[in-house]
């Protein structure tokens, strides 16, 4: 009965182990995103401090219109990176929780193996307990 408990909760224990590991993935893919959308928001950045000496209106027009494109792709980078660091948080959380299920999950079978343990030396101590009774009685009945 104990070895049985003991093999199902090392099965889920193992499952919950694949979860914490496949949750250590996707955090660490989620922070390489967010860190793409920092890279990128730094690189459009340096591109919108670039100014170049203008001379016709019309190339005037044509540097407004390209900041004005560079900051309106700063700003999506931004909204990106904020959805991306909320995902990421809530993984972690997520994280966080999937290793405290296979901890709590660890501690049960560990407590189950030393009361698995402790029955069998019972079980043990009552035959070696029983042997020794019939070594008695064999030597003093006869």
């Amino acid at each position: 009965m104990m070895k049985e408990q003991i093999e199902t909760l090392s099965r889920l224990a193992s499952l919950r182990e694949n979860k914490v590991r496949q949750m250590l993935g996707r955090v660490a893919y989620q922070q390489n995103l967010c860190q793409r959308y920092r890279n990128n928001i730094a690189g459009l950045s340096r591109l919108c401090g670039f100014t170049v000496p203008m001379t016709t209106p019309l190339q005037r027009d044509n540097q407004q219109k390209y900041k004005a494109t560079l900051h309106k792709m700063v700003e999506l980078q931004r909204r990106e990176l904020s959805v991306a660091e909320a995902a990421l948080a809530r993984i972690q959380a997520e994280l966080l929780q999937a290793m405290r299920n296979e901890k709590i999950l660890t501690q049960v079978i560990d407590m189950k193996m030393m009361q698995w343990q402790e029955d069998l030396a019972r079980q043990e101590q009552k035959i070696q307990d029983g042997l020794a009774a019939q070594s008695w009685w064999r030597a003093h009945g006869s």
